[in-house]
């Protein structure tokens, strides 16, 4: 078991039934976890409302373990550079930045033939939006890298090249002190091969400086502190690859 999970969602998303804040924190207090972050969804500026509320009831189980605020914020997929749909972080513990649809288009893609770019576009847009994402200091961390990757192109095609552009991106995020997040929901989304193959995202990570943080992704109670896929990864990475929490709060 790990000590802290820093991406759990609530019910307020829409598509994590049961995941009210009181079943997160008791969930957390029963598996021993020192510290979590809330990060909800924030697909659009007024999803930030609702962090108001989160905030509001994890008052009442801070001693049980820390609980940070945090938010997953979307890149804004009408634009290639990166951009996120807000910059409204003030009252903010922790900022994730979520990159789930292909920039210009705006689907979420479950595998490459729902993406509706070629994919030499995409792999395009893709790297500019990346790039832009790891240059805004403003972020603390870059949820589930490779995950887009992984749903919108033919990895066995493109993972060599995406290596390169992940080698760009890591640079830029010591320079920004952006942390990348070791995710478990990834590993549900890659098959046998290419699960064995993600550590090596991580270790260019950490060949540039990145620190690395665990986050489950959870939407259900139950997966709070799941860390299965991410174990798998880090068999492969120096043992003691992962930052703390307070390493990467903006607090």
């Amino acid at each position: 078991m790990l000590s802290y999970d820093l991406h759990i969602h609530t019910e307020y998303c829409g598509h994590a039934p049961g995941m009210t804040v009181a079943a997160i924190c008791k969930q957390a207090a029963r598996l021993g976890l020192s510290a979590i972050a809330i990060t909800d969804h924030v697909f659009e500026h007024s999803d930030i409302a609702k962090i108001d509320k989160i905030r509001a009831e994890a008052k009442a189980f801070q001693g049980h373990c820390t609980v940070y605020i945090g938010a997953e914020v979307d890149v804004d997929a009408d634009h290639a550079d990166g951009r996120l749909v807000t910059e409204t972080f003030d009252d903010l513990d922790y900022v994730i930045a979520g990159f789930h649809y292909v920039p210009t288009v705006g689907n979420y893609p479950r595998g490459p033939e729902d993406n509706s770019l070629s994919a030499e576009a995409f792999m395009e847009v893709w790297q500019t939006s990346l790039l832009g994402v790891v240059s805004n200091p403003q972020i603390d961390t870059l949820a589930h890298p490779g995950r887009l990757l992984a749903s919108a192109v033919d990895l066995e095609v493109y993972f060599e090249d995406a290596l390169c552009v992940l080698e760009k991106a890591a640079a830029l995020s010591a320079k920004n002190h952006i942390a990348w997040e070791l995710n478990e929901l990834t590993g549900y989304r890659l098959d046998g091969y290419w699960q064995e193959q993600w550590w090596r995202i991580y270790r260019i990570a950490l060949d540039a400086g990145v620190k690395l943080v665990y986050g489950s992704d959870a939407h259900a109670p139950e997966t709070i502190g799941m860390h299965t896929f991410v174990d798998l990864v880090r068999e492969k990475l120096p043992k003691h690859c992962l930052a703390r929490p307070e390493e990467v709060m903006r607090l």
